[in-house]
Order: C-alpha cells, then sequence, then structure tokens
C-alpha cells in the first residue's frame, strides 16, 4: 500500500474527482491503472452536492468544537472544481524523513543507508523521538490530515468517513518542515525545487526489472538506498503540498 500526497478540497477528494501521480503519469503515456484502496464503495453513491454539504457539515462542527477549547478558527471554502496538488512520496522515503528529523534533533548520527523495507520505529532513536516533548509534533504523532487554519493544534477526531484519525493544520506542518530544515539543509527555494527532480528512490547499484517494453521497475540491488537523499525527496513533495495549501487555502491529506 503506498503512500500519496493530495493537497485540494475535501469535497474534491471524497468524491474521487482527483487522480495521483501515477495514475497520471499512466495516462499521459497510455497505460491502463488502477488504484486499490482497502476502502469499501457505499452501495449508493453520494452525489457531488451531499459530498459538499456532508464535508461542510463536518467541517462546522470540528471548527466549533476547537472554537469551545478557545482558539479562533475560520472556516475554509469547499466545492468540487479548484485544482489540488499530488505527489507520491512513498513510505520509505516519509519513514527515511522522520529518522533524519530524530537523528539531527536529538544530535544522533544519520544511518547512511535505508533499507526499501525500513520503517522508523526500526531504529531505536524512535522511542527517543516519541518520547521528547520537543518533538511533539504532527509529524510524530500520526498526522494524516492538515487543515487550512492558521493555527497550532494536533487533536485526535473523527475524519468525514467516520474513521479515527490525528489532525493537525498546515500551519503547523509548515512550521515543522521549516524546523527540519534549519537542522543543517538551510536549503532555498531554488534548491529545494532541484531536490525534487534529483533526490530519492536513484540508487549506484540498480537492479532493473523490464515490466513491459516501455515500462521498468529499478530497484538497488542491495535493498539500500541513501538516507538523507531520501529524507529530502520525502521533505520537498510535502514542502511543496503545503504551500500549495496555504497559497490556495485547502488541507493537506495522506491518502494510502
Amino acid at each position: 500500500m503506498g503512500l500519496d500526497l493530495y493537497a485540494g478540497t475535501l469535497t474534491r477528494y471524497y468524491a474521487h474527482n482527483w487522480k495521483t501521480e501515477n495514475q497520471q503519469w499512466a495516462e499521459a503515456h497510455n497505460f491502463g491503472y488502477r488504484k486499490i484502496t482497502p476502502e469499501t464503495e457505499p452501495e449508493e453513491s453520494m452525489s457531488v452536492e451531499e459530498t459538499r454539504q456532508a464535508i461542510e457539515a463536518w467541517r462546522d462542527n470540528l471548527l466549533s468544537a476547537i472554537r469551545d477549547h478557545g482558539t479562533s478558527v475560520e472556516p475554509w471554502s469547499e466545492d468540487n472544481e479548484r485544482p489540488y496538488y499530488t505527489s507520491k512520496p512513498d513510505w520509505p522515503a516519509f519513514e527515511a524523513l522522520l529518522l533524519y528529523t530524530a537523528c539531527r534533533s536529538l544530535g544522533e548520527p544519520l544511518p547512511a543507508k535505508f533499507s526499501k523495507e525500513a520503517q522508523f520505529e526500526d531504529f531505536e532513536i524512535a522511542q527517543r523521538a516519541y518520547d521528547d516533548p520537543k518533538l511533539n509534533w504532527s509529524l510524530f504523532t500520526g498526522a494524516i490530515c492538515w487543515l487550512p487554519l492558521e493555527a497550532g493544534f494536533v487533536l485526535n477526531a473523527e475524519m468525514p468517513t467516520g474513521d479515527k484519525a490525528v489532525i493537525s493544520t498546515t500551519w503547523c506542518l509548515l512550521k515543522e518542515l521549516e524546523k527540519i530544515n534549519s537542522f543543517g539543509w538551510n536549503a532555498d527555494e531554488e534548491t529545494i525545487d532541484r531536490w525534487y527532480d534529483e533526490d530519492g528512490y536513484e540508487t549506484e547499484d540498480p537492479k532493473v526489472t523490464q515490466l513491459t517494453d516501455d515500462v521498468s521497475c529499478v530497484e538497488p540491488e542491495s535493498g539500500f538506498y541513501d538516507t538523507e537523499s531520501l529524507a529530502r525527496f520525502a521533505f520537498t513533495r510535502f514542502y511543496r503540498a503545503v504551500r500549495f495549501a496555504q497559497k490556495n487555502h485547502v488541507p493537506v491529506l495522506m491518502d494510502f
């Protein structure tokens, strides 16, 4: 189960009026693509208008509860037409970003290599990071949704589907990414844009599996990627998503 990022209205997301990066690539190259998720489609799908109304009701109830705790927040607009952003950091890069952040924050050396099957919790530093109050961030508390609010909080609440989730704000996410950048990269916008295309799943010891005449899968023969390059790969995608979200006043979601 892969990891995609989506920044856009929740109406458009839940109305399935968006396409992942892989879907867009497949269509551009005339390949068939089917996204498989664990969700079960309802017997009777809601109309777009019904979806929008349900999202707005969920939004208003959630914001009302937040205001009851003394935080001033204003609603964002919902529709099915506004543009969206999507990218695919996938899980190894996201886990490497957590590892990079924990090591830099807690003053520990960063492991040079990261297995394509590794998770952040495989490393001893993970528990220290979870226990350290200075890393009580949305990224370390399991947030999957960041609302377009100029406020700092992380909370447990129901998503529009009724599923429990950790929810934060785009303000928090941007502050966290800026802090990560300050740990050593101190990269400007031009550098971050370059990382988007240069870093990630490249490998010096490629194992190439030919899927079709035109498509091949490239994995490291050793089973390991460069940790910091993977971390930058995820960082740039989260950074672009949150900047898009703040500019367009829309939420960010992790889709998996």
